[in-house]
């Protein structure tokens, strides 16, 4: 009998730690990355009188409105957010209003702040980026943007040029921009300022596209599950050495004018790596020689040359360049190891730059 017992009390005993490790086993998991507390975004909202016109049944702001307190109802109630907005019964260019600062925890803040907002106004976008750069951003944290906007720049400011200034400042943020059922003119205008702010463009010709758009800015690259740095799960190394300009699209910074040039690379080690940009004329003048094999050998016809320094097998990046208009120009990128002895791995196709490349990525 005693024995029994001593042996129902060892099974009570195992009992004991098994429920305590299910119930204390999760106090040992780390947060899921969706859920970092130092993750900062700011919203910046189109209140101008056009998102009181109808869409689908509705007006603009209404499903603006919706859509927004679903998605701050959904964030983790310790990531800091803040929110601008221009318009909401303001009248003239200098609407751009600061309704609630950066601060953690504050979701449901601004959700009641944004369910006031009423639409009625122009739309300074380029005040309002201003505002957003000298109260919100700063250069050590990396802070998220998120801008719904039914239209382009009604006032007198340039929204590239201040994005621009701020990019060269510093300041550390990604501009997603969602425009509401805006014209082709209207929406290249919107892609050129999510290019400048190394964000995206959602385009958003029904309400349902709000879910996407969101699922894309706020979960789908946040949800994927972490690797470990012990983990053996690699992802695999390119096949080939490449560097590809993508595209080459035009902008405006007050009285100066350039070009923002975007490319690609892999390589086919982890490594450092530099990426250099050359510009030269079309038309050829003069040649370096000798040069070695895969170099840019129009060295003697150098107008303009940058560098970027990139870490890891794969990347992107862009070069933004003053440039005046009238010149027929071209350009073109190679891809350096900087592994022990720098050396050249890639040469891409040249490309021109006084044309209207749009989206190619041939």
């Amino acid at each position: 009998m005693r024995e029994k017992n001593k042996n129902l009390g060892l099974r009570f005993a195992k009992l004991y730690v098994i429920v305590s490790c299910i119930l204390f086993l999760p106090s040992y998991f780390p947060l899921s990355t969706q859920a970092q507390p130092n993750k900062r975004y700011v919203f910046i909202l189109d209140a101008s009188g056009s998102m009181s016109e109808k869409w689908d049944g509705k007006t603009r702001m209404a499903v603006a409105k919706e859509k927004l307190l679903q998605v701050l109802g959904g964030l983790p109630k310790d990531v800091s957010v803040g929110l601008v907005a221009y318009g909401n019964r303001i009248a003239g260019c200098n609407s751009a209003r600061l309704y609630h600062p950066i601060q953690r925890g504050a979701a449901s803040i601004v959700s009641q702040k944004i369910s006031n907002i009423v639409p009625a106004g122009s739309t300074p976008i380029a005040q309002t980026l201003t505002v957003v750069g000298e109260f919100l951003l700063n250069e050590i944290q990396e802070t998220e943007i998120i801008f719904i906007s039914d239209g382009v720049e009604s006032c007198d400011g340039d929204p590239k040029a201040v994005l621009y200034q701020l990019k060269q400042s510093g300041k550390k943020f990604r501009m997603q921009v969602l425009g509401i059922d805006i014209d082709p003119k209207g929406e290249e205008d919107l892609k050129r300022l999510s290019l400048l702010g190394d964000g995206q463009y959602y385009s958003l010709k029904r309400p349902e596209d709000y879910d996407s758009s969101f699922k894309r800015i706020f979960f789908t690259t946040e949800s994927e599950p972490s690797i470990s740095a012990n983990s053996e799960v690699k992802p695999p190394l390119p096949t080939q050495n490449l560097i590809k300009i993508v595209n080459i699209l035009p902008y405006e910074d007050g009285s100066e004018s350039g070009y923002i040039l975007n490319y690609e690379y892999t390589a086919k080690t982890s490594s450092s790596y530099m990426i250099q940009l050359y510009l030269y004329p079309v038309e050829e003048k003069l040649r370096s020689f000798p040069i070695p094999p895969l170099r840019e050998r129009r060295m003697g016809d150098l107008v303009k040359h940058q560098i970027e320094f990139k870490l890891g097998p794969e990347g992107k990046g862009r070069f933004i360049f003053p440039l005046a208009g009238g010149k027929r120009m071209k350009a073109s990128a190679e891809l350096w190891d900087l592994t022990g002895v720098p050396k050249i791995l890639a040469l891409s196709e040249e490309k021109p730059i006084h044309e209207n490349q749009g989206s190619d990525r041939n």
